[in-house]
């Protein structure tokens, strides 16, 4: 595995937050969510009735900043292409459970596990250097 492969690895595992976009009437829209991944699949949940479900209903493709902490002018961060699809795993949704159902899901029956599964990652703010494609393979 190449040192970006790694590199984009440990930020999608050591950080859970990023910006999620999706448009709507043509407008792009962006809200934070919390993701988990397995390799460079992540996973988050919604409310079955929520915007960006309808958003992705019409266009399934969305696109992530993920990584970035303020913490410096060159602190690496992820740029993710990916397309979205709903996902029914019982163990993914269960994770997700036990972490939000307080804070977000009166009804576990509205919660939505969402698979978004990149076709493109770019390491971004490399000290010094230029971004960086990281090969998904």
């Amino acid at each position: 595995m190449s040192t970006v492969q790694e590199k984009a690895l440990s930020i999608l595992s050591n950080e859970r937050i990023g910006t999620m976009s999706t448009v709507s009437d043509g407008k792009p829209y962006a809200r934070y969510m919390t993701f988990h991944n397995e390799g460079f699949t992540l996973y988050t949940v919604t409310s079955k009735d929520s915007d960006k479900v309808h958003d992705l209903l019409q266009n399934p493709y969305t696109h992530i900043l993920y990584g970035y902490e303020n913490n410096g002018l060159l602190e690496e961060f992820l740029e993710i292409e990916a397309t979205v699809s709903e996902y029914d795993d019982a163990t993914i949704k269960e994770q997700f459970l036990q972490h939000f159902k307080d804070a977000y899901f009166g009804d576990p029956s509205e919660m939505l596990v969402l698979k978004v599964t990149p076709t493109c990652i770019r390491m971004m703010n490399k000290a010094g250097d230029q971004q960086e494609d990281v090969p998904l393979v």
